[in-house]
């Protein structure tokens, strides 16, 4: 009898939270020796990321969560990936007018998450990565913008394509961040900032504030 690999959500969420619970016995186990405590910490939180997702995942209705949370977050990731000391020092300014929910919340950490990574290899000897949010009737402007050397002229037309990247391998990090702004009805452009100090994406999105919410409800 041939036997069938059962590959529905709830399996592989269950598969993954076995890995998740190894990975904490890890990170437990490194935690004992301060000189390891760091890393301990960094994959603890990573796991933490980890559940999130598959919690997401099993969600048919996904609560909207403010900006400034999704923001923090995904601030969080870009920082433990430089915990290694060999990259140099980035650091973020947000300008973040309240009021912005936004429904998918991991989609979002990951936007945010590709635009900072892309931010990152465009500043090899660091910078500030800017972030403004604002929430205009019926939509939210969100705004990314580095501190590197722009984007090349030649391949700025078709940025959002798949494999199309100034680095020699990936390529994907922005059709995925246009992919998730476009299946919730925004748009996402990218241009060289008018200063000429780097590079910038404009997300528009249309958002229903809260107050908008409750007095429907």
């Amino acid at each position: 009898m041939t036997q069938t690999t059962d590959l529905t959500l709830p399996c592989l969420v269950h598969d993954l939270n076995n890995v998740f619970q190894t990975l904490v016995e890890a990170a437990d186990l490194l935690s004992t020796d301060p000189r390891w405590a760091p890393v301990s910490a960094l994959i603890l939180r990573s796991i933490e990321r980890g559940k999130g997702i598959t919690d997401s995942l099993q969600q048919a209705d996904h609560p909207p969560a403010p900006f400034e949370t999704i923001l923090q977050n995904a601030i969080a990731f870009a920082e433990d990936s430089l915990i290694g000391g060999h990259a140099p020092a980035v650091r973020f300014h947000c300008d973040v007018e309240p009021g912005i929910e936004l429904r998918r919340t991991w989609a979002w950490e990951r936007v945010l998450i590709n635009l900072f990574s892309n931010a990152m290899r465009a500043m090899p000897h660091g910078g500030t990565i800017h972030v403004i949010a604002r929430c205009l009737p019926g939509r939210a402007e969100i705004i990314v913008r580095d501190e590197g050397e722009g984007i090349a002229p030649e391949i700025l037309p078709d940025l959002f394509r798949p494999h199309v990247s100034t680095k020699r391998q990936g390529g994907l990090g922005l059709h995925i961040v246009e992919t998730i702004v476009k299946q919730d009805d925004g748009e996402v452009r990218a241009a060289n900032r008018s200063d000429g100090r780097g590079a910038e994406f404009l997300i528009t999105i249309p958002v229903e504030v809260p107050a908008a919410r409750a007095a429907r409800a």
